[in-house]
């Protein structure tokens, strides 16, 4: 499995951890932040892990469009409009594969 596949696989186990706390009966925007949290503590381990050049072109990509190398911030997703369940959404999606001749721009 590659460094891009588990990321991916990682991010989507995220949507277990959005049914699970629905069950519990939280809030959308507890789910939102919860979720969101461990999406960009996962971006700054795989970020990490992924030889140069590519984790320079993914930093630089990220800060260009989020403003911050680590990925869009809560507040960042609500002054674009993002309601909680789109954060939710967006935060159990992988996004784009940047850097590596693969880019995709589905994020």
């Amino acid at each position: 499995m590659t460094l891009r596949s588990r990321y991916e696989q990682a991010v989507r186990d995220l949507q277990a951890r959005v049914a699970e706390m629905r069950r519990d009966g939280l809030s959308s925007e507890a789910i939102a932040r919860s979720v969101h949290a461990e999406r960009r503590r996962l971006a700054v381990l795989f970020k990490r892990l992924t030889p140069e050049p590519y984790r320079t072109r993914i930093y630089a990509r990220t800060l260009a469009v989020y403003g911050s190398e680590d990925g869009p911030s809560i507040a960042f997703l609500r002054a674009q409009g993002k309601s909680w369940e789109a954060i939710i959404e967006s935060a159990t999606r992988p996004g784009p594969m940047i850097g590596s001749g693969g880019e995709r721009a589905d994020d």
